[in-house]
């Protein structure tokens, strides 16, 4: 009969419509049902549609009723969207009728309860009708929605979990990988088994599900950075993710490809790529990101102002009001700093709204007055002074406010009550930082002078001469202070030093086990400076300036060592000995990765000011940059990632100065087997030639000199002598570099530096948790396997330790080698 009525389909289709009951109820159900879809399918014609189904009962043909049924829901929910009806259609089917259609029914209803009258309940009991026997491809669909209502709307997770489970390769490909990627979202952020979690992500092929796969291997990538900090695998995940996949996820791995070249792996030129790789069409809110990085990159990395000032301009205000405002007022800094065209930085600075963006505002308000300062046209730079407000920008509103106490104290104004106020204002609000604590200091000064009385505020003359006197004096040591820790960081950010890729830090083997044992591995430690073994340490530099160190401070250094020669005999005598056995420790050499460049981070300015005394951040005296984040993944831990400075020997009494580095026998050691004498000697030429640092040490030398000379001056001014604490703010304003400068008699060790200072209330330090441990503080850094290239072996290290070493390598089956290197320095 049913290829009878085939046939009556496609040969004679048209005497179908004459087809009645006459003819018998099956044959004139298949006939109604046949024109239905017609009308359906071919016409579009709906209500034709509708009309030939609703003539099909259940007597006629129980087959054809539940197909007609089938569509008319259908018709109802897909075009109509009268769920209720849609719903009536659906529900009328029954098992007995037609079983894949039932299935097809119960699946529908199941979407619609779920998708569009949330009565997830219904949903679940409907859903759960539909069995793997009935059919293995929707029952993987069910499967998937079920899961989904578990997962997001019960939050039964144990529940999700199994039904997602359920779900096999073979029963449905698509919503297997569906289901696959829903399971590692619940390992991931609900469970927290991150293994689970990648494995089941990693089930997901392309060929399965080309959407969900970009998907999980997005997921994969924040995995393996905010998890396990694996960098090179977040970047092959990212990678596999192609704009046909899915445009949406392309574009966010991209972005975040770009900002991990940016910020890990200092490849700028990738990070350029990728960033260009966005469009504006793909993401509009992306895009905006992407060319502010970019323009970062030009004008930062390389010095391409054009470039740097085209990819600024790209962000419109209608794509992001807030981006655009940034955006203007890095035009505007371009346009001060580097083409010194003030008309075209004062109309950037104009074009930032305060409904915009009411912090850049702020900034572009300070920014136009001291625009205005330099033209000399002191009343618009008094009243864009006063449009910074505290509630905009507290710290843009300190420096404004000292900017016109400046101005009222000029002779333009001579207004000294009110530069009084703006000054005592400042100095009640201003807060602590590393980069330029100028106004903090110079506002400590000011209260200070208020409480002493002192002639400098109460005698008109002299305070007119205040900026002179104090301000300028202080600014200049701060800028030089910076200058100089700037010049000692490691891995700058324009410096293409291949030769200092890695430096190493000795140690004894049981902190390296600690370090790399089995699930729970301890992170990285930096130890605080009272308790070194060097009892000059943190007061080279103090000492010499003659303002020396309070022990009693509650400011406090923490850091960690680490060599530019990574085979060295000297230091495996010196450190990492255990059992009294010399040479009997390990070097870990560390790769660039596991270090930062935000020299910011050095100081915790949050919790000394919380604790201590108050604190200010940082900005430049005459214009505020104000920085934004460029990478979004953050991490948990506040002190990732710090930078590495290379330290300054110094000899106070003969002036000897040379700067940490590499000796020439460690590129004979790393490059014996590989390079000739000759080779060796023209690279570690051109490693000398590439530091210069007798040009560095020169230019250093003077900045010290100038800073001694500044120092001096104020710690010699009679009024300045009466402040209790003078010498405590004076060395707050050099401490960024008090731990950086060594005695010269240490200089064989070619140290290099992870600082962080801090109040010694910070939650970071840990407390100890014995007695034997109360002789030392510490603050956790990071998990450190990752960042390792290689380990050497002291001379004297046990066999055990080599094997231990190796069988735990062998079996996390790194895709990147960690080197095990013997060391064969004599020891006698």
């Amino acid at each position: 009969m049913e290829e009878k009525i085939f046939n009556l389909q496609i040969k004679e289709f048209n005497k179908i419509n004459k087809i009645t009951r006459e003819n018998g109820n099956e044959i004139y159900a298949h006939a109604q049902f046949v024109l239905g879809c017609d009308y359906l399918y071919n016409k579009h014609d709906y209500a034709k549609a509708e009309t030939f189904f609703l003539n099909i009962t259940r007597e006629d043909n129980p087959k054809s009723y539940a197909l007609a049924q089938l569509n008319l829901g259908n018709i109802y929910n897909e075009t109509k969207h009268d769920y209720d009806k849609a719903i009536a259609f659906y529900s009328n089917i029954s098992r007995e009728d037609y079983l894949e259609t039932y299935v097809q029914a119960q699946l529908s209803l199941g979407s619609i309860y779920n998708n569009i009258k949330h009565d997830y309940d219904k949903a679940e009991a409907i859903l759960l009708n539909i069995s793997k026997e009935d059919n293995p491809e929707y029952f993987a669909i069910a499967q998937s929605i079920l899961g989904y209502i578990y997962n997001n709307k019960k939050h039964d997770y144990d529940k999700a979990e199994a039904v997602l489970l359920n779900i096999s390769k073979e029963d449905n490909p698509e919503y297997f990988a569906i289901a696959q990627y829903i399971l590692g979202d619940i390992y991931h952020n609900i469970k927290h088994d991150y293994d689970k979690a990648e494995v089941v992500l990693l089930n997901i092929s392309k060929e399965d599900n080309p959407e969900f796969y970009a998907k999980a291997q997005f997921k994969l990538g924040d995995i393996y950075f905010n998890i396990k900090h694996d960098y090179d695998k977040v970047e092959a995940f990212l990678l596999n993710i192609t704009k046909e996949d899915n445009p949406k996820i392309y574009t966010q791995a991209q972005f975040n490809l770009g900002n991990i070249y940016f910020n890990i792996k200092h490849d700028f030129d990738k990070a350029e790529k990728s960033f260009l790789n966005i469009t504006k069409k793909d993401n509009p809110e992306i895009y905006t990101k992407a060319q502010f990085n970019l323009g970062d990159i030009y004008f930062n990395i390389k010095h391409d102002y054009d470039k740097a000032e085209k990819s600024f301009l790209n962000i419109t205000k209608e794509d992001s009001p807030e981006a655009y405002a940034y955006a203007q007022l890095r035009l505007g800094n371009i346009y001060i700093d580097i083409t010194h065209n003030f008309d075209k930085a004062e109309k950037s600075f104009l074009n930032i709204a305060k409904e915009d963006n009411p912090k850049a505002y702020a900034c572009a308000q300070f920014n136009l007055g001291c625009c205005y300062d330099r033209k000399h046209n002191y009343r618009k730079a008094k009243s864009c002074y006063h449009n910074v407000s505290k509630q905009d920008f507290p710290n843009a509103y300190i420096q404004a406010k000292f900017e016109l106490g400046k101005i009222y104290i000029s002779k333009i104004f001579k207004n000294f009550t009110k530069a009084q106020n703006c000054f005592f204002e400042a100095a009640k609000t201003a807060t602590y930082s590393n980069c330029h604590p100028y106004y903090y200091i110079c506002a400590q000064f000011i209260l200070k002078l208020k409480q002493n009385n002192s002639s400098l505020i109460s005698n008109k003359m002299k305070f007119a001469k205040l900026n002179e006197t104090i301000f300028a004096k202080i600014k200049n040591i701060c800028d030089l202070t910076n200058n100089i820790k700037y010049n000692l960081l490691v891995f700058n950010l324009f410096d293409n030093n291949e030769q200092e890729r890695r430096v190493a830090h000795y140690t004894k083997p049981a902190v390296l086990f600690n370090l790399l044992k089995g699930e729970n591995p301890s992170k990285f430690r930096l130890n605080i400076v009272d308790f070194m073994n060097d009892p000059s340490e943190n007061q080279v530099l103090t000492s010499w300036l003659n303002i020396g160190n309070h022990p009693d401070s509650e400011i406090k250094s923490f850091l960690a060592s680490f060599s530019f020669n990574h085979n060295c005999l000297n230091q495996f005598r010196l450190y990492g000995n255990e059992d009294n056995i010399i040479g009997s420790g390990v070097s870990i050499a560390f790769n660039k990765n596991f270090f930062g460049l935000d020299t910011e981070r050095s100081i915790n300015n949050e919790i000394i000011s919380l604790h201590s005394i108050k604190s200010i951040k940082s900005f430049e005296n005459k214009q505020v940059k104000l920085e934004t984040e460029q990478i979004e993944i953050k991490s948990a831990n506040t002190l990732y990632p710090l930078p590495l400075y290379r330290c300054l020997y110094f000899d106070p009494k003969t002036g000897y100065m040379a700067l940490a580095k590499r000796n020439k026998q460690s590129f004979y050691l790393e490059n014996k087997n590989e390079k000739t004498p000759e080779t060796i000697d023209r690279e570690w030429d051109d490693y000398i030639n590439l530091l210069n640092e007798s040009d560095k040490i020169s230019k250093i030398r003077t900045k010290l000199e100038a800073i001694q000379k500044l120092i001096a001056e104020l710690s010699n001014n009679p009024e300045l002598k009466k402040i209790s604490n003078l010498h405590e703010l004076l060395s707050l304003a050099v401490l960024p570099i008090s731990c950086l400068i060594k005695h010269a008699a240490f200089e064989d060790e070619d140290e290099c530096r992870m600082i962080y200072i801090t109040h010694i209330a910070d939650d970071n330090i840990v407390e100890p948790q014995d007695y034997q441990s109360a002789n030392n503080l510490y603050v956790e850094y990071m998990h450190v396997e990752e960042y390792i290239d290689n380990i050497y072996l002291g001379p004297q290290c046990k066999m055990q330790h080599k094997i231990w070493l190796q069988n735990h390598f062998k079996k996390k089956r790194r895709e990147k080698e960690i080197k095990l290197i013997k060391s064969e320095m004599p020891l006698r």
